[in-house]
């Protein structure tokens, strides 16, 4: 699978995002859960200056998006010349982090687009994003925002997308159930019976299962998860330093899931998500390492 890279959070930073904003020539269109990043502001409202077609969905309603109001960066964006709109209320949240550059290329990440996911201030998550210009990818993902922005029913046939709340249950039940050798999973949340299930009926038939949370102070809203998986043999550490907010997994050195799916019954059968299914060995290669170097400074739990 070429035409795919990844760039890993926070290291890289806000500038790949940046430099494909700026060197868009026709249209930029991002379908996002949290923008409050204002370089990435500026990108766009530069965009639309140079006269593109640029678009914005933005979910109104998010959890835990601190002082910064959906409605009011809406509002902003509109007032450069952005078509700027809310995410389709056909779903519980649009949790999708999606931008896609002139119709050739898409952006499938775990990243917001805030400072915490993309290394600006001092507090930051680990976050992966894709970078794929295989032409299929990005004509159905185009088709899934259009159909957002019209509010329709999205039409696409694309194996390599998973996509909540239409496929992402069955496809990250499967990816996990093809498991022979390593599962390496890295997540936010481990709130699914059906994944927790299949997480351990991996580890039984003696998979290497490596799963990587969140170092959280107080109340653990993963703890009955963890305790269910780790009854059935996998292991499970948390990342203390960055906070775990990518939604990544692994197989057998041979296949990976990166999106904004986090393992949660909402997240996979309620939201509007996006993440892509890889083969892509560059890719695979960047994923594992990173995986190593984060479990290193976990703990276990």
């Amino acid at each position: 699978m070429s035409g795919v890279s990844v760039f890993v959070e926070p290291a890289a930073g806000v500038q790949p995002l940046i430099s494909a904003i700026s060197s868009a020539q026709v249209s930029v269109w991002v379908e996002m859960y949290l923008l409050t990043n204002h370089s990435i502001i500026k990108a766009l409202e530069e965009a639309a200056n140079r006269g593109l077609d640029v678009r914005v969905m933005l979910e109104t309603h998010p959890y835990g998006s601190g002082s910064a109001s959906p409605t009011k960066t809406l509002d902003r964006l509109r007032a450069a010349g952005i078509k700027a709109q809310p995410t389709s209320p056909d779903f519980t949240l649009t949790h999708e982090k999606c931008m896609l550059i002139d119709g050739t290329t898409v952006y499938i990440m775990t990243s917001n687009f805030t400072n915490s996911a993309l290394g600006v201030g001092s507090f930051h998550n680990r976050e992966y994003d894709i970078v794929d210009s295989n032409t299929t990818d990005v004509q159905a993902v185009q088709a899934i925002f259009q159909a957002d922005w019209d509010h329709t029913q999205a039409q696409f046939n694309d194996p390599n997308l998973v996509v909540s709340p239409v496929n992402a249950h069955n496809d990250i039940t499967a990816l996990i159930n093809s498991a022979q050798k390593t599962l390496l999973m890295e997540g936010e949340e481990m709130q699914d019976s059906a994944v927790e299930q299949a997480i351990i009926n991996a580890a039984r038939r003696g998979v290497q299962v490596q799963v990587i949370l969140p170092s959280v102070n107080g109340t653990d809203s993963n703890a009955g998860g963890i305790a269910t998986i780790k009854q059935g043999g996998a292991y499970v550490r948390e990342d203390a330093r960055l906070y775990m907010h990518a939604k990544m997994i692994t197989v057998d050195g041979r296949t990976a899931f990166v999106g904004s799916e986090n393992i949660s019954t909402q997240s996979l059968d309620h939201n509007r998500e996006l993440g892509i299914l890889l083969a892509d060995q560059g890719v695979i290669t960047t994923l594992q390492q990173t995986f190593q170097q984060d479990w290193g400074d976990s703990q276990d739990v």
